[in-house]
């Protein structure tokens, strides 16, 4: 939470949305007080392969997320998705990738300096919202583009990576991806090597896009608390890219937290039609009631999804689901947490963890037998 918050949404809408309903000047105190924090936009593609600007505002229909839009939804945090498609495969294809989008965030956020900051550690997130900067940072997705090498992992986190996304949309030399025929049966011994490599660089892992093998295996093997970036619950909405109610149980186990996904296909009710704003706060409502208030985040996805939900368009609408919570009951300080305070708190984990990088090693032993 930060210690004041100016409602940045136009007059005419706010006084519109005040007539309408109570609850908003609630609503909005809370949502422009808290530090809001998404844990996956795919924009740094859009950068590097159509010259997009994060400076100007743009349309929806454009993209979802710029500086102007993220000020007026109170957005003052974002993983800025390092994407390395699978097709590239694990060697300097998909290392030079990553580098690529690192180079061209970082030359934006330098052309708009004052007005956003690369972030390395909660307390900068922090530091940058308290002095009106959007905080941006880094994730890498596609744990192939790390060509199975704990040197690449250190090599990317010394550029400002802190998660690492274990697999996209294909299996890895060292892990099973959900979409994928599966190889491993999980976590093969390299990749259980390169999680405590993770923990030891402060990098936290990330297992959207992972299988539940590999989920599980993850949560084994991990020392710190671990993410899913960008997923939501498979109870309401049957997809392999989103998690079981037994894996929500195991991640709060962990300390770890889903960051809600909100694309329309991972979202919808099955035959409901299309998705819209309350189907992402029921899958917010349903991991709450799962694995806690405590494990549960924002993970929009925006400008990595063809679709989203109906009154859920960009970054200007995340207002909509601060009320949204508070509506069904929920208090100030858990829709505090839900906006940002759990991804600063896993955020933070990963830091501690790597401050104090001792292990087990006749644990870690054990597990490679």
């Amino acid at each position: 939470m930060l210690d004041s918050g100016t409602v940045a949404l136009p007059d005419s809408q706010r006084r519109a949305l005040l007539k309408k309903d109570s609850l908003w000047q609630k609503a909005l105190r809370v949502h422009y007080r808290a530090l809001v924090f998404d844990g996956h936009a795919d924009t740094p593609t859009l950068m590097a392969e159509e010259g997009y600007d994060i400076g100007p505002r743009h349309a929806p229909a454009e993209a979802h997320l710029d500086l102007p839009r993220m000020k007026e939804g109170g957005l003052d945090a974002v993983f800025f998705s390092i994407y390395v498609p699978s097709y590239l495969g694990e060697g300097r294809r998909a290392s030079a990738r990553a580098r690529r989008l690192i180079r061209t965030t970082k030359q934006q956020l330098e052309k708009h300096s004052g007005r956003a900051a690369l972030a390395t550690s909660a307390e900068e997130v922090r530091r940058l919202a308290r002095n009106g900067k959007r905080a941006v940072l880094l994730g890498l997705e596609g744990g192939h583009a790390l060509a199975a090498s704990e040197d690449t992992l250190r090599a990317l986190a010394r550029q400002g990576v802190r998660y690492v996304t274990l697999t996209h949309i294909g299996t890895t030399s060292w892990a099973d991806a959900a979409t994928d025929t599966p190889r491993h049966g999980g976590l093969a011994p390299k990749g259980e090597d390169l999680v405590r490599a993770m923990n030891d660089a402060g990098v936290l892992v990330d297992l959207s896009h992972a299988s539940d093998s590999t989920f599980y295996d993850a949560l084994a093997v991990s020392r710190a608390p671990v993410i899913l970036s960008h997923s939501s619950a498979r109870a309401l909405t049957p997809e392999a890219r989103n998690v079981t109610d037994d894996m929500l149980r195991a991640l709060a186990e962990n300390n770890g937290l889903v960051m809600i996904n909100f694309y329309d296909e991972y979202v919808e009710q099955p035959g409901g039609g299309p998705a819209a704003l309350e189907d992402v706060l029921d899958h917010l409502d349903h991991a709450a009631q799962v694995a806690g208030v405590e494990h549960v985040g924002l993970g929009s996805d925006f400008d990595g999804v063809p679709r989203l939900p109906a009154g859920l368009g960009d970054a200007t609408r995340l207002p909509w689901l601060t009320y949204g919570l508070l509506k069904r009951g929920y208090t100030a300080e858990e829709v505090y947490k839900i906006l940002g305070g759990n991804a600063l708190r896993v955020l933070e984990a990963a830091e501690s963890r790597a401050a104090k990088p001792e292990r087990d090693d006749s644990v870690a032993a054990a597990r490679r037998r």
